[in-house]
């Protein structure tokens, strides 16, 4: 009798168990063309103006869309392929595709450099994808595919890791970066005016070439100021030449950055009120976990 009741309880106990598997286990389900735009807002801060766009294998297609963010660029788009998944009502991934982007400075915006603001209107995105998603165990965020082919000829790839993040701006806040790989093919025309800009901040009176030369000094110091310990091989030297080479220089840069720590906002900030935020103590403590490797071909790499 003990033996069939005992037999009957683990029974039970089983059933429990599968039922509990199964309910914590609950399949992903396709994000809406409504829910996925609240997604992208939550996250970049932008609301987009979405035409009726129907799902398509689970993409939400639009022909056009403008994404809009008080006191920032309008941001127009000719293609918008958006789709994603979520568990319980909770996103777990967003895939973004688009071509034709566009980022449009107000006119009556004068918080922008005329040079950047001119920069950026002639610039066109002609392609970019993504796709954001919790990592295994819910840890963090890892970006995948990600590609970024600018009009000019500049073509960046990444992938990313972070320890901590989520779908919105909010939750990205506590995360931090605990891997990253970049391939960064430079065409030589868009960084003269950045570092222009920059130069004439970093020294009064520097205009032109002038700034162009204060901002590629205070870049080598930084990366003169890197700790030896976070790099890889002959990872200071390549990535000097690849400083060096700037604004114009044509070329490839391939850079992986790992740390089980991660960088964060709470490393950054401490950083920041460091009596030489870019000093070899500051960075030391930045980069204390972290190693760096870089790879710089110069000229029009493959």
């Amino acid at each position: 009798m003990w033996a069939g009741t005992i037999r009957m309880r683990l029974r039970l106990a089983a059933a429990l168990l599968a039922a509990l598997a199964g309910f914590a286990q609950a399949e992903p389900s396709a994000l809406g063309c409504a829910e996925l735009g609240e997604v992208l807002t939550d996250l970049t801060g932008y609301t987009l103006a979405l035409p009726p766009a129907p799902n398509v294998e689970g993409w939400c297609i639009a022909d056009s869309a403008v994404l809009r963010a008080e006191g920032r660029p309008r941001i127009t788009v000719e293609r918008l392929h958006l789709a994603g998944q979520a568990v319980d009502g909770v996103p777990e991934s967003l895939s973004l595709v688009l071509g034709g982007m566009r980022v449009v400075p107000e006119l009556s915006d004068r918080s922008m450099d005329p040079r950047l603001a001119s920069m950026l209107r002639l610039q066109t995105v002609d392609a970019m994808m993504l796709k954001l998603r919790r990592s295994p165990g819910a840890e963090g965020v890892q970006l995948e595919d990600g590609v970024i082919v600018l009009s000019g000829g500049t073509e960046l790839s990444f992938e990313a890791s972070f320890l901590g993040g989520g779908f919105s701006a909010r939750e990205m806040i506590p995360a931090a970066l605990t891997s990253l790989h970049l391939d960064w093919r430079n065409d030589g025309r868009l960084l003269r005016p950045v570092m222009e800009v920059a130069g004439e901040r970093l020294v009064e009176g520097a205009t032109g070439s002038a700034a162009v030369d204060a901002t590629r000094r205070e870049m080598l110091a930084l990366v003169a100021n890197l700790p030896d310990s976070a790099m890889e091989g002959d990872a200071a030297n390549e990535l000097r030449k690849a400083v060096e080479a700037l604004p114009q220089g044509h070329g490839r840069l391939k850079l992986e950055f790992v740390s089980k720590a991660g960088i964060g906002l709470a490393r950054l900030a401490l950083a920041a009120v460091s009596d030489a935020p870019t000093g070899p103590d500051a960075l030391g403590r930045l980069f204390a976990d972290g190693r760096l490797t870089v790879d710089w071909q110069p000229g029009l790499a493959p």
